[in-house]
């Protein structure tokens, strides 16, 4: 036992102290904040470009479309606005005159108007040309009156089921996303870390003090424990970000724009949830110890873990599709299928899909392939790991489920 702490010990200062470790534990924050100041800059540097010019002499018109978005009222004739356009100062001009009654506008560009944008302005204006028929055909105010009736439209929903529903749905993205990422990434470290240990003569020399079972699972259990480490650096990360919310304006206009978050939180995820993203994570890196442990060149890593890598992305595109469509049969059985309910289950559970039982039937279905497979790959781990022959992964598979 004494052994198997020194190999977790040195397992996980190792890693931890690593830069790689470091940049990817950076590496979302360094995304966010690239992102946003790329945005800033574009945005505030396009933002005058994308305007467009409104040139016209109807005050019911300028009225009428003031407030829109992407319109500019700062230019004062055409000749003025064209000039801009030629000095991309501006995107277009939209010249709105009336004739006999009738409003006619035109557009003047080199690109097309965006959809949703062309569509706003007709709503606009077509209101701005009702009221124009309304004024010439001197109707009466009981015709006015009865012109100016409205649908009514009343809601009557359950806002408290509503608010839950939305803050489900972004648990569920944003977790699902994470454990992807953290699979793809951590597959790939756990795979060069046994492989990179493969037939070495030291290897012999550490089998001589500790036995080959012990190591392995002190070998997983460190680079767990560097997976945690690193979730639990999210995790604190995010509740400081909530602690001092009223003190960091785009958190705090986050959670102004989105009120359910913080009402719901609670509710969207479950201890099971925790317990079974845990459980898989560690099935997973296990998984990816035992394909790696199956190479003689570290080279052919990437190569042995493919099926690693398109179990996860099998799981995550498999919840993104179905998940679309509801808790649907296929959504139900890959929930109680190892691998694939890495991703099916959660999303069920906090969506309300899955009850407990069957959250717990799957997590205990989990626990008893990783358990059994964790047994059998430490039983058979000597072998695999001082194999020197260039068999084959294949062979190499052959090989290690004969081994009794």
């Amino acid at each position: 036992m004494k052994q198997m702490l020194i190999v977790i010990k040195e397992t996980y200062l190792r890693q931890v102290k690593s830069w790689s470790f470091f940049l990817m534990v950076l590496s979302p924050f360094l995304f966010i904040g690239l992102t946003i100041g790329i945005n800033y800059f574009v945005g505030s540097s396009t933002s005058a470009k994308s305007n467009i010019a409104l040139i016209t002499d109807q005050a019911s018109v300028k009225e009428g479309l003031k407030g829109t978005d992407g319109l500019t009222f700062d230019y004062k004739d055409e000749a003025a606005a064209k000039k801009a356009m030629k000095e991309e100062e501006i995107k277009g001009i939209l010249t709105v005159e009336e004739k006999d009654g009738q409003l006619e506008a035109r557009y003047q560009s080199e690109d097309a108007m965006k959809p949703d944008f062309k569509s706003v302005l007709m709503a606009k204006l077509s209101q701005v040309q009702q009221m124009l028929n309304v004024s010439k055909a001197d109707l009466s105010q009981e015709q006015l009156t009865a012109l100016s009736q409205q649908v009514s439209l009343t809601e009557k929903i359950d806002e408290k089921k509503e608010g839950l529903k939305m803050v489900q749905t972004m648990v569920a993205g944003g977790i699902g996303f994470l454990l992807y990422m953290i699979l793809i990434f951590y597959s790939s470290i756990t795979a060069q870390e046994v492989a990179s240990e493969k037939g070495t003569k030291i290897m012999e020399v550490i089998f001589s003090s500790i036995k080959a079972s012990e190591y392995f699972y002190g070998r997983m259990a460190g680079i767990f424990a560097v997976i945690l480490t690193h979730v639990s650096i999210y995790v604190i990360g995010a509740v400081l970000l909530l602690a001092f919310s009223d003190q960091i304006s785009f958190v705090k206009e986050f959670l102004n724009a989105n009120p359910n978050l913080m009402k719901h939180l609670g509710e969207a995820i479950s201890f099971n949830t925790i317990a079974f993203i845990t459980l898989s994570v560690f099935m997973f890196v296990v998984l990816s110890a035992f394909l790696g442990s199956m190479v003689t060149r570290i080279e052919d890593v990437g190569k042995a873990v493919q099926p690693v890598v398109m179990l996860i992305i099998l799981g995550f595109l498999g919840v993104t599709a179905l998940g679309n469509a509801g808790d649907t049969i296929l959504l139900k059985v890959g929930s109680f299928i190892p691998f694939i309910s890495t991703f099916f289950m959660p999303f069920r559970a906090i969506n309300g899909y899955a009850n407990g039982l069957e959250a717990w039937i799957s997590f205990a279905i989990a626990f008893v392939f990783t358990l059994g497979m964790t047994v059998y790959i430490g039983r058979i781990y000597s072998s695999l790991i001082l194999q020197t022959d260039d068999i084959g992964i294949w062979k190499s598979f052959k090989k290690a489920l004969a081994y009794h």
